[in-house]
């Protein structure tokens, strides 16, 4: 192997075992994974759940809300919707003051799938706390809550509703 070959393998090295967003990635595919298994008996995936999770918590929110919630850009939330309103899932109908914005409900039948899927995330959290450790899901949990607020642009949609709720 040359010198710049030895070189170029450090880097990558040094890179693979020490870039936060490569470590958090790979982490989240293996979470996803896990979420996933569980949740597909009630035909969903955790992207899904967690999209009409935080519909339901809203009860009604415009897409630019619900993007900036889950720190999504808005093409992106939107192709993640399609399958959803298609699906009867979800509504997506104008605004009553502005028609450019477009509000997000569960449908009855989306509300029913929802409740129908909990009891499989609930078994997939159940799970990945035992595999983890309570302890450590907890401190990892903690650790997470503060480098999203530290990267983050500010208040988030919820942290308004919780404050006046």
């Amino acid at each position: 192997m040359t010198t710049q070959q030895n070189k170029t393998t450090e880097q990558a090295i040094h890179i693979g075992s020490s870039c936060a967003c490569f470590a958090v990635r790979k982490m989240t595919r293996a979470v996803t994974q896990l979420y996933d298994h569980h949740l597909s008996e009630a035909g969903l995936r955790i992207t899904q759940f967690t999209l009409m999770n935080a519909i339901s918590g809203f009860g009604q929110v415009p897409v630019y809300v619900l993007a900036e919630e889950l720190v999504m850009d808005r093409t992106t939330l939107t192709r993640n919707l399609k399958p959803l309103i298609k699906a009867g899932l979800v509504d997506s109908i104008p605004d009553e003051k502005d028609a450019r914005v477009r509000n997000l409900s569960l449908t009855p039948e989306g509300a029913k799938r929802l409740r129908t899927a909990t009891p499989h995330w609930e078994r997939a959290q159940a799970e990945f706390v035992e595999k983890v450790g309570e302890k450590s899901w907890a401190e990892v949990s903690q650790g997470i809550s503060l480098i999203d607020r530290a990267l983050s642009n500010g208040p988030r949609p919820s942290d308004r509703l919780i404050a006046t709720g």
